[in-house]
């Protein structure tokens, strides 16, 4: 008969020990409480409501930065089908351009982000390249001039968010006053720093 002899290189033979296991969140002192508070933020965090917005940008415009601005202006603020309609019945050479970037962009913001009651919240201009190039003159001479480009973005909110956003603004004196050409004058209001020419 043989036997199976097991041969060691030690004198005597050690004892299988258990397998040490990790302590699990919470099983100390110091991370008892972690998995508990992670799970509130987690629920936090889904119900806070998300303040969507779209952010478009257009090509470069042949028109000068200046003039591009006033348009942005005009739409500042303003609901999208408000926007679309002062576009249309301008006169300036780029109000159709941006009538076209106003509808494509409130078509993706519907169909991508589900949005709906769209306000231009923010619209502004950038600086385009500014071409030099020959201008020629009678007699042989010439001089120089500047093709401008420039390019505009805007940013497109839910009505219901940009509405908080003003409420949010701190009560400044005479802020929430009506701009009329005049107004009654509150006897019981002080005057600060009186101008020596009537306001109309």
């Amino acid at each position: 008969m043989h036997y199976l002899v097991s041969f060691s290189t030690t004198a005597h033979a050690l004892a299988e020990q258990p397998k040490p296991e990790r302590p699990q969140i919470g099983a100390s002192s110091l991370f008892e409480d972690i998995q508990h508070e992670a799970e509130e933020k987690l629920a936090v965090t889904e119900h806070k409501p998300v303040n969507k917005e779209y952010k478009f940008s257009s090509t470069n415009f042949r028109t000068s930065p200046r003039k591009l601005n006033m348009l942005a202006r005009q739409i500042r603020n303003l609901p999208v089908e408000e926007a679309i309609k002062q576009m249309e019945f301008s006169d300036k050479r780029s109000a159709k351009k941006i009538l076209h970037n106003l509808a494509f962009a409130t078509k993706n913001a519907t169909e991508q982000k589900e949005m709906k009651d769209l306000v231009v919240s923010q619209a502004w201009v950038g600086k385009g390249r500014f071409i030099t190039r020959p201008n020629y003159h009678g007699r042989g001479q010439f001089g120089l001039k500047q093709s401008k480009e420039a390019h505009i973005s805007f940013i497109l909110k839910e009505k219901e968010a940009v509405e908080k956003s003003k409420e949010d603004r701190r009560s400044i004196r005479g802020w929430k006053e009506s701009n009329k050409t005049w107004t009654q004058l509150n006897e019981t209001k002080p005057i600060y720093n009186p101008k020596p020419f009537y306001n109309w």
